[in-house]
């Protein structure tokens, strides 16, 4: 794996179980993800640059599902901070905190998925 970050193994073993029933399922699970999660930060960036808590808290969910199904503990967690995130705290410094370590999840997560994906 190219990162440190944890992948859940009742997850993992959930998708290689899915995987020997429908042969490609996890790598199409994977690419999907790797596909929209960047476009779910950005809509969580822009909800808080607008302050509009229910575009980040309906972004956060959708990105923390996903990561759950996925079994990428670490990004569901930064992704819950932002979703129960009350947005009279968007802008301050705990908020920034939350949304530099969405990023960071983000990055190790599609990184470490993308390793267990086989190529098409």
């Amino acid at each position: 794996m190219t990162s440190a970050t944890p992948l859940n193994p009742d997850a993992l073993a959930l998708l290689h179980t899915l995987d020997e029933s429908q042969p490609g399922s996890t790598a199409k699970l994977i690419r999907l993800f790797a596909a929209d999660a960047p476009a779910l930060l950005s809509r969580i960036e822009v909800g808080h640059e607008r302050g509009d808590g229910a575009e980040v808290n309906q972004a956060a969910h959708f990105l923390r599902s996903s990561a759950l199904a996925l079994g990428v503990t670490d990004l569901a967690n930064a992704a819950l901070q932002l979703e129960h995130l009350p947005p009279a705290q968007f802008g301050s410094p705990l908020a920034l905190d939350h949304l530099a370590q969405l990023r960071a999840s983000l990055r190790l997560a599609v990184l470490a998925l993308l390793d267990l994906a086989p190529e098409p």
